[in-house]
């Protein structure tokens, strides 16, 4: 079922893919890499280059990943923040909605003074599993790597 902008279900599609960013984006940025990657479907993609030129694919590979970087993140003292910034939200006649968002990686070393690390631009394909959103692909885009 396709919904339109001017729907008033929009409105709540709007809302609750807010409310999925706010709680996906806390767990990345909290380091609670598992608990993070079960906001993904058991077989997303991940492309983010410069770093991630060959697409990560499942669940299960991207734990690890978001564990390392968790990881690596902690032994150097640094702390992410992730904000999006703008977002739109393209409900898709098979239901999944298409996410694009532009993303500020803001980058704070312990004791130290936040600065912006990246500006990005994400665009997800979303989808409903179990009544919960997941991404099922993820295309990242930093702006210093166009």
């Amino acid at each position: 079922m396709s919904v339109t902008t001017e729907h008033r279900t929009f409105e709540k599609i709007y809302a609750e893919v807010q409310q999925f960013y706010a709680r996906h984006i806390h767990l990345m940025d909290e380091g609670r890499a598992e608990e993070a990657a079960m906001t993904f479907t058991e077989d997303a993609s991940l492309v983010s280059p410069p770093k991630i030129t060959e697409p990560v694919r499942g669940r299960d590979e991207l734990a690890v990943g978001l564990r390392k970087a968790a990881d690596e993140l902690d032994a150097e003292g640094i702390r992410y923040r992730r904000c999006h910034t703008m977002m739109t939200v393209e409900p898709q006649p098979d239901g999944g909605l298409f996410v694009r968002a532009y993303v500020q990686v803001v980058r704070t070393p312990r004791g130290g003074e936040a600065k912006l690390h990246a500006m990005c631009v994400c665009e997800d394909v979303l989808v409903r599993e179990k009544g919960e959103l997941r991404v099922r692909r993820r295309v990242v885009t930093r702006d210093d790597c166009l």
